[in-house]
């Protein structure tokens, strides 16, 4: 019995295999972050070269839909992987919360840009036949107050790397860095 339980203790402290490796073992041919796929060859697709495109924990084939994340794969091939750590899940949640809150500011922004740039589209109209139109002026002032600001805030959520708005670009680890600062309960995300 207690060499049963030292022999799980063993396979579960084993860190997983890097999630390449297990695409080598699934019979994945690697070429830098990209892979061969020969499910593509098997099923007379084509040659699947470099159809695979990976990052640390999943795979997507691009020609034959073929997908995994490191656990489906590691458990296909049987491989042991250590049951996921309480951190690991917050720090997986915390992630998933902040692409999530990334998205609903962009829709946010997009919205109030083009809410203000269809205003500003039908002022120039109103100035075209209305030229002392008070509030046609307010309307294009509104856009052009804003716009840089609206702008320069969509540059940091897509991680832009050369900016007119920014005076440095803004990578996803600082923003994730800067969401983590805040305490949960403060991120509110609301899309209306």
């Amino acid at each position: 019995m207690e060499m049963l339980s030292r022999q799980a203790g063993d396979s579960a402290s084993q860190a997983p295999p890097a999630f390449a490796d297990l695409l080598e073992r699934a019979g994945f041919h690697i070429r830098g972050r990209r892979a061969d796929c020969p499910h593509c060859q098997a099923e007379g697709r084509g040659h699947g070269r470099t159809t695979v495109s990976f990052t640390d924990e999943v795979a997507f084939c691009h020609r034959c839909k073929w997908t995994r994340n490191t656990r489906t794969l590691s458990r296909e091939l049987r491989v042991p992987v250590a049951p996921e750590t309480q951190e690991h899940r917050e720090a997986r949640e915390r992630a998933a919360l902040f692409s999530v809150w990334v998205n609903t500011c962009h829709m946010i922004l997009i919205r109030q840009l083009c809410r203000l740039t269809e205003r500003a589209e039908r002022a120039e109209k109103v100035l075209r036949r209305f030229p002392d139109c008070e509030p046609a002026w307010n309307a294009l002032a509104d856009l052009y107050h804003c716009e840089s600001s609206l702008l320069g805030a969509l540059d940091v959520l897509i991680f832009e790397k050369v900016s007119p708005w920014l005076e440095e670009p803004m990578t996803r680890g600082r923003l994730a860095v800067a969401f983590n600062d805040v305490p949960p309960r403060m991120v509110v995300l609301h899309a209306g």
